[in-house]
């Protein structure tokens, strides 16, 4: 039986309309589903709709169409939350175009916790890496929620600290949440909606299309109570995000980076346009209301590790890598790094992946 709910996946996906056109429709009617019952005469009447819109809108409906596209998104484990929703974030109500709902897969109450943003490039260095996946997991240890993009780079590193640090992670999709993209992340992937959630605003299937991120973006600037900028080139969808997020009045911090380094620039800039720099989780802290000043160790931090065991853990946490990179990376002998793997997948601290890849759990 179709709901408000089911109704709003049908107006939220008329990708030919507006976001503000959607927005007068609600007004008008005041509610998805008497946009979906609306005669073509009354839909005519409106000034605001042209005859192409109109025309678009009543071939668009179909009550099987949508109750079988409903039970595909339910079949999937997955849900669609409308602003009425408890569950909706009231932090991104206030967003300027604020989705009218969003498509959700995992643990939906990790959209109730404070939230910290991070941002950053694809082509991140192994410093970017190194530094996302620490502060993500220090704010995760504090109870916040990390909310990232999960693309390549910093956003796979973030989404990876606040896993590891037992904590919660949303990574907000420029596709359908039944899309992976990209697709070497499909464990990530895997793990977040274990113990956090994915999440979007585009219907299944929609393909990760270039269009699509810069109004992404909006999303995961208006889930921010603070927003996090690791790396960043000159120009690109992070300094989108952070412009974003100053329009909506959340603080943005940048992480001071190599003035040499193309993948600093952009966070160079920042700062010299005021942003605050951040070199530990606690200094964003206060503008994300978090509460745990002193960090909350992780038990992955009290396993103690020998001395070929931390080199090799911390080769592995910046990304998925191969053993003869490992090997390369570390310096050490193939038996010294077999053992040291075999050791830490022991220790539940990494897992061996197809390819011989290797990465840190």
């Amino acid at each position: 039986m179709l709901g408000e709910k089911e109704y709003m996946m049908w107006l939220s996906g008329l990708s030919k309309l507006s976001h503000h056109k959607k927005d007068d429709l609600l007004r008008r009617f005041g509610c998805a589903g008497d946009v979906f019952k609306a005669s073509e005469r009354t839909l005519g009447s409106l000034k605001e709709l042209s005859d192409e819109n109109v025309a678009y809108i009543c071939g668009s409906r179909s009550s099987d169409g949508l109750e079988k596209y409903a039970e595909r998104v339910y079949s999937l484990g997955a849900d669609y939350i409308i602003k009425d929703d408890g569950y909706y974030p009231d932090i991104l109500r206030e967003a300027y175009e604020a989705p009218l709902g969003l498509y959700i897969r995992g643990d939906k109450t990790a959209l109730s916790k404070k939230t910290v943003s991070m941002v950053g490039t694809r082509k991140a260095t192994p410093y970017g890496m190194s530094v996302a996946e620490k502060l993500s997991g220090d704010f995760a240890a504090a109870g916040a929620a990390v909310v990232s993009g999960m693309a390549d780079g910093i956003d796979t590193a973030s989404h990876r600290g606040a896993l590891k640090a037992g904590g919660k992670t949303i990574a907000v999709f420029g596709c359908g949440i039944n899309i992976c993209y990209p697709k070497t992340n499909e464990r990530l992937m895997e793990r977040i909606i274990s113990s956090g959630c994915v999440l979007s605003e585009y219907p299944l299937d929609e393909s990760p299309y270039p269009y699509n991120f810069p109004r992404r973006n909006r999303i995961i600037a208006g889930l921010s109570m603070a927003l996090v900028v690791v790396e960043a080139e000159e120009k690109g969808g992070s300094l989108i995000t952070a412009n974003l997020a100053a329009d909506f009045g959340r603080e943005v911090f940048a992480v001071p980076g190599n003035i040499t380094s193309r993948a600093s620039r952009g966070t160079n800039e920042l700062l010299k346009s005021g942003a605050t720099p951040i070199t530990e989780a606690r200094d964003a802290f206060f503008a994300a209301e978090i509460d745990e000043y002193e960090k909350i160790t992780s038990p992955k931090e009290k396993i103690s590790l020998e001395k070929n065991e931390k080199l090799v853990y911390d080769c592995i946490q910046l990304r998925e890598i191969a053993l003869d990179e490992i090997l390369s990376e570390t310096g050490l002998d193939i038996s010294d790094v077999k053992f040291a793997l075999i050791n830490l997948e022991m220790k539940g601290l990494a897992a061996r992946l197809p390819a011989s890849k290797y990465t840190a759990l």
